[in-house]
């Protein structure tokens, strides 16, 4: 299991032992856009990982560039470190001059905590001392992760060790053991504890009607839940969880959304 603390300028390694967000109903700004990881194909012993931020999963564009500066590095987990990547080229796309091995490995993303607020005109990036007129403002951070594997890797201990995001999808086995139409399950954790009864839908590549999902379910009393994926490929699982804002000077709303995305193998 890898062991991440979370401090100010992010996450550090604690230990290491044996050891890829998105819009989810509500119209505010910090949603309009989903938001995931996906890792091309490596050229060159060059690692690579993008980030997708619009509505065209799994396709990356560019980030809108008043908001580039809410996303964080991409951070590549392997079985001994956290690698951050290095942003180059378009602002979505990062890379690290690595090369991997036969395995299973994860990227973390993150998209860094903002505040909106709706009102006369819309939405606006105001908390409600700036704008007390405000109909309602929320604080929202988005939280994104892909687990993928090298050369028909089945690994399970990094894939299914909880990397420490605060909203967090967690793959309870690798997805390259999962059979098309058989449950892939997954648990769902706020701050590393189980979320429990919270919606979680999942969709994959191509789907094309943005007001449905192709699967939808609830986590159990444990935080769990077993998605069905119908076809191999890639795929994307969304949650979010809302509390109630520390700070109700700033804010109504604390709202986390979380994703993962994951790929399905063809049946042999």
């Amino acid at each position: 299991m890898i062991s991440l603390k979370r401090g100010a300028a992010g996450f550090t390694i604690v230990k290491i032992s044996c050891i890829c967000a998105v819009l989810l109903l509500t119209s505010s700004p910090a949603f309009a856009h989903d938001f995931w990881v996906t890792v091309p194909q490596s050229e060159n012993k060059v690692f690579r990982a993008d980030i997708g931020y619009g509505h065209d999963f799994p396709r990356s564009e560019p980030i809108p560039e008043d908001r580039i500066h809410l996303f964080a590095p991409l951070r590549l987990v392997t079985p001994d470190d956290v690698i951050t990547l290095d942003q180059v080229g378009e602002n979505y796309a990062y890379q690290k001059k690595l090369d991997l091995k036969k395995g299973s490995y994860m990227v973390l993303g993150l998209c860094r905590s903002s505040i909106w607020s709706k009102g006369p005109g819309g939405w606006a990036q105001k908390d409600r001392i700036q704008r007390p007129e405000a109909t309602i403002v929320r604080e929202a951070i988005l939280c994104t992760k892909t687990v993928f594997n090298i050369e028909g890797a089945t690994d399970n201990k990094l894939i299914t060790a909880p990397a420490g995001q605060r909203l967090e999808i967690v793959p309870m086995v690798n997805p390259s053991n999962v059979k098309v139409g058989s449950k892939f399950p997954l648990t769902v954790l706020y701050d590393g504890e189980p979320v429990k009864t919270t919606s979680v839908t999942a969709t994959f590549a191509g789907f094309a009607d943005r007001n449905y999902q192709a699967f939808q379910g609830e986590t159990d009393l444990k935080g769990q839940i077993d998605i069905i994926p119908l076809k191999p490929g890639c795929w994307i699982a969304k949650t979010k969880h809302v509390l109630k804002h520390p700070d109700q000077a700033r804010a109504d709303e604390f709202v986390l959304v979380a994703t993962l995305t994951f790929n399905i193998p063809a049946e042999k």
